[in-house]
């Protein structure tokens, strides 16, 4: 959340997906990295300047 906090944005909220293994699995990247990685849904507000 570094990242968007540096960049201005705020009220930031990370969901993980509920299929968040199924969707990892299928990227084919090896076996496991479902445990080592999450997909999930970011919601920021970016206040205009």
């Amino acid at each position: 959340m570094d990242i968007l906090t540096g960049a201005g944005f705020c009220d930031i909220v990370i969901t993980d997906k509920q299929n968040s293994d199924e969707v990892i699995r299928s990227w084919k990247f090896g076996e496991g990295v479902e445990k080592m990685v999450v997909s999930a849904y970011i919601r920021a507000i970016k206040p205009l300047c």
